[in-house]
């Protein structure tokens, strides 16, 4: 009994981060660029710790709202989808982690762990590139 209630929560709770990672992959972006800033300025004493993270805060924003703005407002395909892959790609590299961290948990080999890794990237850069790509022009 309690074995099943173990094996339906776990599914349910990879399932949940599955959910959370396709909803929130639009923002790998902005967040990474957020992360970049912050580490930068602090490693290269730039800013002190308690300044480094608005400035990361309003790189991530400025990131988010440029790619927005300009999905937005441009009607050149090659552009939209330059700047649509370039917000998915973190996408795609968070999940290749993700799913590479689910395939460690159980006993798979190295090959096949990587295999589905690149698959999940696939999938997770996907959803945030068509999610990108459906925001229309003006």
């Amino acid at each position: 009994m309690l074995l099943g209630l173990g094996i339906v929560l776990g599914v349910a709770g990879i399932g949940f981060l599955c959910w959370l990672l396709f909803l929130c992959a639009v923002y790998a972006a902005p967040l990474f660029v957020a992360a970049m800033v912050c580490t930068t300025f602090y490693d290269h004493a730039i800013m002190s710790g308690s300044h480094t993270i608005p400035a990361g805060i309003a790189a991530g924003i400025m990131v988010l709202v440029l790619g927005q703005a300009i999905l937005v407002s441009s009607h050149d395909p090659v552009l939209r989808v330059t700047v649509s892959l370039l917000l998915a790609l973190p996408a795609a590299l968070a999940g290749f982690g993700m799913t590479l961290g689910f395939s460690g948990l159980g006993d798979m080999g190295a090959i096949p762990s990587y295999i589905f890794a690149t698959f999940g990237a696939l999938c997770v850069g996907g959803a945030a590139w068509t999610r990108l790509c459906a925001i229309q022009p003006v």
